[in-house]
């Protein structure tokens, strides 16, 4: 019998196997191993010396993935420092450095590890870097933040996350072509950093400062910024925010004070299309005229004498889309600022926590202003944590008498039942009186199943598509727990 030639392998080697990715043109490869991490690159590296080269040119780096076990045993914990010290400083040279991103947790009071990455920062600056991304835990201790990086003039993005102090701004003659900025968790030493940016980041369209302790006034005016993002918490003393831009698009504030310092804030942006506010009031606010206002969000936590909402509201009065917590409706009834006309409001969402008798009224007198709405959203707390007697004062014959205009232009409309009666009757009002909605959605819990047959019987003025969802988590705790028991 003749022998059967016998099969071998159609692998190719491995050496052609690494030809075909390197034989790729040099600005492919670097693109995909901007992807990966830097012990994945440093093996790549020791693959030939095609791959070293490509290896010690890539012009993306990250720092991270590093093995937790290398990171926690002290011995391989300095091996691997000083290998990133031997390639950043060494081996890599001035190669150009387009991205340089670095996760790294220092030890704690190792002022060591700490001045390791500081010179890694210098590093990154001597071969020009373009983005720069410092996520970088350093326990019970401040850095200073190196002044070279503020004069890299091939500098674009810049995110910041460590503990750090700006002990003193740059020079207003040094000008930047930063676009994007993030700061978290730095200290601020010296507010002239503001002026600077204002004043010498000419291309700066992202400006975002979160958790950034130290200044107690913060001034922007730029004539390039579109983005602003201001973050604080009840740990850092109140400041003066003023913030005016000829471009801005966006404008995002979250903070929340403990004591009773002055503090104001004041906006100029004529072209603003987003604003979202959340926290305090203030003891001043100055929102200016927004007249290309699109979308508004307001979640505020007034204080007890912080009732005057009246300049806010004829600040936003051309927006679109708004969205407010039960707070800053409360807000506007008890300052008497329900008579501020948002007619141009076509869709409200409402986060009301609970149907409350006290809520009912102000709601009513915000609906009023709004004759043009036409999806309404109402959004309620998953936990009936009110009583039944406080949500169900209020029946249809109440929303009969309100005149209010809105109903017939509604389209479509969501309601999150809470405890009480109050939510139901003003579902009913809807249904019977919105004669040109198309889709109403109601979410109950299974314990008011009752009270949805009983409102599946309105006579509907229009004939709209309407969906009842039961949702299993809502209900009070005892009603919930008794599920669960099941």
């Amino acid at each position: 019998m003749e022998q059967r030639p016998r099969l071998r392998g159609v692998g190719a080697p491995t050496k052609c196997r690494i030809d075909r990715f390197t034989s790729l043109p040099d600005h492919l490869v670097h693109h995909i191993l901007s992807f990966v991490a830097i012990t994945d690159l440093t093996r790549f590296g020791c693959a030939s010396k095609k791959c070293r080269e490509l290896y010690l040119s890539t012009p993306s780096l990250n720092l991270n993935g590093f093995s937790h076990a290398n990171l926690l045993n002290d011995d391989k914990r300095l091996e691997l420092l000083s290998s990133l010290d031997r390639f950043l400083l060494v081996h890599r040279g001035v190669n150009k450095l387009k991205r340089l991103c670095i996760f790294l947790n220092a030890y704690q009071g190792s002022k060591n590890e700490a001045f390791r990455i500081i010179t890694w920062i210098h590093s990154a600056v001597r071969c020009n870097v373009e983005v720069l991304e410092l996520d970088i835990g350093v326990p019970n201790e401040t850095l200073p933040f190196p002044l070279s990086v503020f004069h890299c003039g091939s500098l674009r993005s810049l995110l910041v996350k460590m503990s750090c102090q700006i002990l003193k701004a740059p020079s207003l003659t040094s000008f930047s072509n930063l676009e994007y900025l993030k700061l978290t968790y730095v200290i601020i030493g010296d507010e002239g950093i503001f002026k600077w940016i204002s004043c010498c980041c000419k291309c700066i369209e992202t400006l975002i400062l979160e958790h950034a302790y130290g200044s107690k006034t913060v001034t922007i005016q730029s004539s390039s910024l579109k983005s602003f993002h201001f973050v604080t918490d009840y740990l850092v003393r109140p400041c003066n925010l003023n913030i005016s831009g000829g471009r801005l698009e966006d404008i995002f504030i979250d903070w929340g004070f403990n004591s009773d310092f002055s503090r104001s804030l004041n906006i100029s942006a004529p072209d603003l299309k987003y604003l979202k506010w959340s926290g305090n009031l203030l003891t001043q606010q100055n929102l200016g005229k927004m007249t290309c206002l699109q979308k508004a969000e307001l979640f505020l936590k007034p204080e007890a004498d912080d009732f005057n909402m009246f300049e806010i509201l004829c600040s936003i009065n051309r927006v679109e889309v708004l969205i407010l917590n039960k707070e800053t409706i409360m807000a506007m009834y008890k300052g008497g600022s329900m008579s501020a006309p948002l007619e141009n409001v076509h869709y409200l969402s409402i986060h009301i926590g609970s149907f409350l008798d006290i809520l009912v009224l102000p709601m009513a007198l915000l609906l009023q202003g709004m004759p043009n709405l036409t999806t309404l959203d109402m959004k309620s707390d998953p936990f009936f944590l009110d009583p039944n007697t406080d949500c169900s004062g209020f029946n249809m014959g109440f929303w009969k008498v309100q005149s209010l205009d809105f109903v017939h232009q509604l389209r479509e409309v969501t309601i999150e039942l809470s405890s009480g009666s109050n939510g139901i009757e003003f579902a009913r009002y809807i249904l019977e009186h919105a004669q040109n909605l198309n889709k109403m959605t109601i979410v109950h819990s299974p314990h008011q199943s009752n009270a949805i047959r009983a409102l599946k019987k309105s006579k509907m003025a229009a004939n709209a598509k309407v969906v009842y969802l039961e949702d299993q988590n809502r209900g009070t705790e005892k009603q919930r727990g008794r599920r669960v028991a099941r």
